[in-house]
């Protein structure tokens, strides 16, 4: 099979390798699409770290072909969607469906063989049945690039009507942005220094837009007490005490973006403590959320034709991983095609 492996920071090919063989517990998926993403950004530049070798890749969609001795919960030839993380299955996190916060996870394409490829070995437990409606393109960014906003509205609390801002309209940002919106009816800011970008989340239901964070707070206020959710998708600390800042009491500071420096709060904790501000961390989502998504793409109240910017033979996986970084073509989503 061919398979995108990364053999360390800035080192990656596509290769030959042989098929893998499902366990009793597995299922072996013949991969149909696999988005790029930014975390994919950070591997390659050696940001982040990895199991050396490793096949990349965590946003993926397919069919079953083939699955092993213990397993009943799917058919083969099932299309589904892969959840990208691979938990101990015995804590009582995963026991409640939350493998994405389990203390000892595996993520696809960083601890374990992921998902760049044409054949992908992984528990039966981490595949998501897709409905008929919903494209194996639109299945791949559903996993992560979706499902991971979505998660941060869930933990945010917010409602229809409530004020919300989000920081960085990259993949994550945007569809926070439409599913903040579309879904559950938030008034939303989009912030980000791209004019195609705020362009593109106008689009997809922004209230406003902004170039800065710089004037966030003053917009945000102006004369109210501010916002619900700010939702912080870029990964630069100092865009939390920013988002902090701009909270109405009780309000919540969501941190989805991943960064490896130290916070630098410069608010007082007498603010935070007075005003009963929440600074929660996000990762991931969970297979229930995965699948509730595809529900909604699937009934019609979520469009995600705009989120596959393009579709990439695996061969063009560096012009898929420029295009993720550099945003040169004002992409929200590549997706790899293995059909």
């Amino acid at each position: 099979m061919r398979a995108v492996v990364l053999h360390g920071p800035e080192r990656y090919e596509l290769v030959d390798l042989a098929a893998p063989e499902p366990g009793p517990g597995d299922v072996l998926v013949a991969i149909d699409a696999c988005g790029v993403c930014g975390s994919d950004v950070h591997l390659v530049e050696g940001s982040t770290a990895a199991r050396y070798p490793v096949v990349l890749g965590h946003e993926a969609a397919g069919r079953v072909v083939a699955r092993g001795a213990e397993v009943s919960s799917v058919e083969e030839g099932t299309r589904v969607a892969v959840v990208p993380y691979v938990g101990c299955g015995d804590c009582k996190l995963c026991a409640a469906g939350q493998a994405q916060s389990c203390a000892t996870r595996d993520v696809l394409g960083v601890d374990r063989d992921g998902a760049q490829a044409d054949l992908l070995v992984v528990p039966a437990g981490c595949v998501v049945p897709l409905p008929d409606a919903v494209t194996s393109e639109v299945g791949a960014i559903l996993t992560d690039a979706v499902a991971t906003p979505w998660h941060a509205i869930r933990r945010s609390g917010v409602a229809a009507g409530d004020r919300a801002v989000v920081l960085g309209l990259g993949g994550l940002g945007m569809h926070a942005v439409q599913l903040l919106a579309e879904v559950v009816g938030c008034e939303v800011i989009g912030v980000d220094p791209r004019p195609e970008a705020r362009r593109i989340a106008t689009q997809h239901g922004a209230h406003d837009v902004l170039e800065s964070a710089e004037t966030l707070v003053d917009q945000v206020r102006n004369g109210q007490a501010g916002v619900d959710a700010v939702f912080e998708m870029v990964g630069a600390p100092s865009l939390v005490d920013t988002a902090l800042r701009c909270l109405r009491p009780q309000g919540s500071c969501v941190v989805v973006g991943i960064s490896p420096d130290r916070l630098g709060l410069r608010m007082r904790q007498e603010t935070v403590v007075a005003r009963e501000l929440s600074v929660i961390g996000s990762f991931g989502a969970t297979a229930a959320e995965i699948a509730e998504l595809a529900q909604l793409v699937a009934a019609g109240r979520l469009d995600l034709s705009g989120g596959v910017s393009d579709s990439l033979p695996p061969e063009r996986f560096a012009a898929a991983l420029a295009e993720t970084r550099d945003k040169k073509g004002g992409s929200v989503r590549v997706v790899i095609s293995y059909r």
